[in-house]
């Protein structure tokens, strides 16, 4: 499976952002020896308490949600800690939050992550929104890296590759597929398009 992508983005839900719970980062202490880059996306209110265990199981990237950080404060401390730690570090932005709203953050971390979906289920279908607003952060940064969650398959990926996205993360499109490696065989020639 390496050879299709070298990137693993992992969802952690403690249930309180939002609802239904997942693994945490302590239950996939495996991941280590994978042969891949290890992303950490945290749907979860105070994301700093699983940094730890993020990295001890081997993440080399967190991402937290901009609207899971009540204060600009607490975020700058949240990316501050991340950073102290060696990650590299990226917010996640819910499809209703103004890309301005992000402000100096947009510099502050490598990776912003704009949803396709609403948080929380995979399986959602896409919002077409999410185009423009990959258009509009590449205005707003040439540097950072846009990543798109959610909702991603053929034909929607090719599109967010053409507006600018960097990287695509594709779940229910890979896992719900009746050949998986067929559907990242497909996703990897619709970007190449």
């Amino acid at each position: 499976m390496s050879h299709f992508f070298q990137t693993l983005h992992v969802d952690f839900s403690d249930g309180e952002f939002v609802k239904g719970k997942t693994i945490l980062p302590h239950d996939v202490p495996f991941l280590k020896s994978a042969p891949f880059n290890l992303m950490a996306h945290f749907m979860t209110y105070r994301p700093q308490r699983y940094f730890w265990d993020a990295k001890k199981a081997g993440f080399n990237s967190v991402i937290v949600h901009f609207e899971a950080i009540d204060t600009a404060d607490e975020l700058e401390h949240v990316i501050d800690h991340a950073k102290s730690m060696g990650f590299q570090v990226g917010l996640a932005v819910s499809p209703e939050t103004p890309l301005h709203s992000l402000g100096k953050f947009i510099a502050k971390v490598a990776i912003i992550q704009l949803m396709g979906i609403h948080p929380g289920a995979q399986g959602r279908e896409f919002m077409p929104e999410t185009y423009a607003r990959v258009r509009e952060l590449r205005n707003l940064s040439k540097n950072v890296i846009i990543i798109v969650d959610g909702g991603v398959k053929v034909g929607i990926a090719h599109n967010l590759a053409k507006d600018g996205a960097d990287i695509l993360v594709a779940g229910s499109a890979i896992v719900h597929a009746i050949n998986p490696l067929k559907a990242l065989e497909d996703l990897k020639a619709d970007i190449k398009i």
